[in-house]
């Protein structure tokens, strides 16, 4: 009986950290026109169960200025989604002031390389898909 547990015990372990191990990387996607736009997203998810998003905007007139928002929080892994998570005391800052909270995605069923957002209170990311390129 005692085995048996933790048999079990050691297998559930290996399949959470093998599925978590699978969203850790560097993602990206770029955007540039010939007109001058250049719009950039960087997610990093970290293997501490922690990630940063740093999102570039200039729209290539005369007058525009180079647009950053950052993100940093924690995430999570249930049944296949990652879910994050910003700790409004803790993570919101001056520098990151976007809040990841009920964002999450997943890898995409057919190339494992793109991340997809499926679900974020913030408009732009909402449906947004990144490569990983690390």
């Amino acid at each position: 009986m005692k085995k048996t547990f933790l048999f079990i015990a050691l297998v559930f372990i290996t399949l959470t950290t093998a599925q978590n191990t699978n969203y850790i990387g560097h993602y990206e996607k770029k955007i540039k026109a010939n007109d001058g736009f250049v719009l950039e997203y960087e997610l990093k998810i970290k293997a501490d169960s922690t990630f940063t998003f740093h999102s570039f905007r200039n729209i290539g007139q005369l007058n525009s200025v180079d647009e950053n928002s950052y993100a940093k929080g924690t995430w999570k892994v249930i049944k296949n989604i990652i879910y994050f998570y910003t700790d409004k005391e803790t993570e919101l800052d001056e520098k990151h002031q976007l809040n990841f909270t009920n964002s999450s995605g997943r890898m995409d069923h057919k190339d494992k390389k793109l991340f997809r957002f499926y679900h974020s209170d913030i408009f732009w990311v909402d449906k947004l898909t990144l490569t990983k390129i690390e």
